[in-house]
């Protein structure tokens, strides 16, 4: 219940969602935490397992796993991935701040050695961010605008 009154009233900060720089509020996001909680596809369903990622000035986001993980099995078999980026503490201030993405995976690295660490990116093709100290809604990222 505190957490609904919270939310709300953050949502009334200075900023409106469509003044808000929502750019830097990306960049924010990614800069609070270096693990995602990546949810893959497979043939009993879907698999959502934390990496550590890494992410380039494109938002390409790269991660390092072993090629036995169920993660990378299903990402072999159906490239489509989503992914949350958060930090899971509030702000001193209330409201939380981060980022939904939907996108393809592919294996990056050309290691051919199954038993060590692989490469593989991560191209965004749908970007929500919400930030409740602005606004209780997620907004839509523009890719074509975005600049990290």
């Amino acid at each position: 219940m505190n957490l609904v009154k919270r939310n709300q009233s953050t949502s009334r900060g200075k900023d409106s969602p469509a003044s808000a720089d929502w750019n830097g509020r990306v960049r924010e996001a990614l800069k609070r935490t270096d693990i995602m909680a990546l949810s893959t596809l497979g043939p009993d369903g879907s698999w959502t397992t934390p990496v550590q990622y890494r992410y380039n000035k494109k938002f390409e986001l790269s991660f390092v796993s072993l090629m036995d993980a169920k993660h990378v099995a299903n990402i072999l078999r159906d490239s489509r991935v989503s992914a949350a980026i958060y930090h899971p503490e509030q702000f001193a201030s209330g409201g939380s701040l981060g980022l939904q993405l939907k996108g393809n995976a592919t294996r990056a690295s050309i290691n051919d050695v199954e038993d060590e660490w692989h490469t593989f990116t991560i191209i965004p093709d749908e970007v929500w961010c919400f930030d409740s100290r602005v606004s209780r809604e997620r907004v839509k990222i523009d890719l074509a605008t975005l600049r990290l």
